[in-house]
């Protein structure tokens, strides 16, 4: 069994596309766990409606906002032997789940696919990542996990304001990934993404040093792991995160130890003049960097 897990506030406007691509996979053998954490709109109520007749669905509430409680809270109640995310603003293709996405976690702790955009905004759509087909995609619903890896996992630290940092640190650092160079999920871009796609400098660079604080927490929690080569490479990019904090970009650049990916996602962050030309090449830059 799969269980997908479903966190959502304030989804009224495309739940149910999210919810119906679930009902319409080729694969019958999996569970859809809704947590709904606070919304103030109808959202509750469409759920309700398209999911009376589908006892694979669960509808759970929580009275507090909070994205990454509201995913603890939904593993928590799940059954699967497989975990995958999955927003309610999100499509998964009908043939999602039975893909490759299943028999290769026989092979590996968990798996990664191809992500394509679609969006009334052009700029934003119809984009995949990443743009190197064979590097893996480790952002949301792109992953599929053992429940053995789950356990690794959760709980997430609720202090968080998204799950996939968190859940791509534990992956890298306890399993090794097997990639599956197909579109196999769909992320709608829209005024309303917690990713925050139209935030001016200031605000995207607040959002992605929270979203950062993941490997922090990470060290906090486990120390150093049975992996010498990934403990470097967190301690290189904990430093490089405390350059960025400071926009220290000579300290950024001649550190040591930290790949040109990761540099240049720091510089990016840290000056407002090329984080101008990139939001303005968006479209060309997406997926370079995954």
């Amino acid at each position: 069994m799969v269980s997908i897990l479903l966190a959502v506030f304030n989804g009224e406007k495309f739940i149910t596309d999210a919810i119906k691509s679930i009902q319409n996979q080729t694969y019958f053998n999996w569970e859809l766990i809704i947590v709904d954490n606070g919304s103030t709109d109808n959202t509750i109520y469409v759920v309700k409606d398209l999911i009376q007749n589908d006892e694979r669905i669960s509808l759970h509430t929580l009275a507090e906002k909070g994205k990454c409680k509201a995913y603890n809270y939904a593993y928590q109640k799940s059954k699967g032997d497989f975990i995958c995310f999955f927003a309610a603003d999100d499509i998964l293709p009908e043939n999602s789940i039975e893909s490759r996405r299943i028999p290769i976690l026989h092979k590996s702790g968990y798996s990664t696919c191809l992500l394509k955009t679609f969006s009334d905004n052009p700029k934003y759509d119809a984009l995949i990542f990443p743009k190197n087909v064979s590097k893996p995609n480790l952002s949301g619903g792109s992953i599929f996990f053992t429940r053995d890896m789950a356990d690794k996992i959760f709980p997430i630290p609720e202090s968080l304001p998204n799950e996939d940092t968190w859940t791509s640190i534990s992956l890298e650092a306890f399993s090794n990934c097997n990639h599956i160079p197909e579109v196999l999920y769909h992320y709608r871009i829209h005024s309303s993404n917690s990713f925050g796609y139209d935030l001016n400098f200031s605000q995207k660079r607040k959002k992605y040093l929270e979203r950062m604080n993941a490997y922090i927490l990470f060290r906090q929690k486990w120390g150093d792991i049975n992996n010498s080569q990934y403990n470097k490479f967190i301690k290189t990019f904990i430093n490089g995160l405390n350059f960025c904090k400071s926009k220290d970009l000579f300290r950024i650049i001649f550190l040591k130890d930290l790949n040109i990916k990761h540099k240049l996602i720091f510089i990016y962050y840290s000056s407002s003049f090329l984080f101008q030309i990139r939001n303005k090449y968006f479209k060309f830059f997406s997926g370079f960097f995954n």
